[in-house]
């Protein structure tokens, strides 16, 4: 029984890894969220019998950590994309900050052109 729950346990991630691979260029942040913790709940699981391990499920599991490369690019330009977007509305509410701040009634606001 528990070789055929190590066997399934692979061939689930083989499945979710190579369907994220296929379509991992039109998959956003929460998704890669979800593939990341379904990943780890079968890593889990399978931690556990990893003494039942066989030659063929090394092979299995080599062959799905050959994906990792590819999905942990798509992770880090998603991660920059958002640091960029972060540094642009910080430089926006920046700008706009300087032209919205409460100045009293009678005071002057001099703005000087460079």
């Amino acid at each position: 029984m528990g070789e055929s729950n190590l066997r399934s346990i692979l061939d689930e991630l083989r499945f979710i890894t190579e369907d994220a691979v296929s379509r991992l260029q039109v998959m956003d942040e929460e998704e890669l969220l979800q593939l990341a913790n379904q990943r780890q709940d079968l890593v889990d699981s399978f931690i556990t019998m990893k003494e039942k391990v066989t030659e063929a499920d090394r092979e299995q599991i080599a062959y799905i950590l050959s994906y990792d490369p590819v999905i942990v690019a798509r992770m880090e330009y998603l991660k920059q994309e958002a640091g960029n977007w972060l540094q642009r509305q910080g430089s926006i509410k920046q700008q706009h900050n300087a032209y919205q701040q409460n100045y009293a009634v009678d005071s002057w606001f001099i703005d000087h052109r460079k």
